[in-house]
């Protein structure tokens, strides 16, 4: 590289190579974080895991007696509690990842960050009118029977 013009234009093109694999990163890890989302969250795939319901499932299935089922439905409550108090957290902390990613982006990057947000958001619309909750499709997204837990 005795030519400075070589020089700048190589490192012009290795920067923007670099800013273009950032963005990347960042838009893997946003519809990566979505897709937790959607796994975590146990809503829209059909199935309902409020402790009443779960307990109807149990009793059907086990023929439990009333005894049995007023000595679970609090284990089911408590384990329901806490995994809403999860799912919250997990949501907090996606935000606020989202957040400090944003703080980071040229304005540039942050429209284009912003346009593939709404298309994620789009086809998750689209994906839940598609598949409308309470249909039910036999196994749910951990291939799991659908009175799994």
């Amino acid at each position: 590289m005795n030519n400075p013009k070589e020089g700048q234009m190589t490192l012009n093109h290795v920067s923007h190579s670099l800013s273009r694999l950032f963005v990347t990163i960042l838009m893997g890890i946003a519809l990566s974080l979505g897709a937790g989302q959607a796994l975590a969250g146990g809503k829209g795939h059909g199935h309902k895991h409020d402790p009443q319901s779960k307990l109807e499932k149990l009793t059907k299935k086990l023929e439990l007696t009333q005894e049995q089922q007023d000595k679970i439905l609090p284990i089911l409550q408590d384990k329901h509690q806490k995994m809403e108090a999860l799912h919250n957290q997990m949501k907090e902390v996606r935000q606020h990842a989202m957040a400090q990613v944003e703080a980071q982006l040229t304005p540039e990057q942050k429209e284009k960050f912003q346009k593939s947000r709404e298309e994620r958001k789009a086809k998750m619309k689209e994906y839940k009118d598609k598949h409308k909750k309470g249909k039910g499709h036999g196994k749910g997204k951990h291939g799991k029977d659908k009175d799994h837990d």
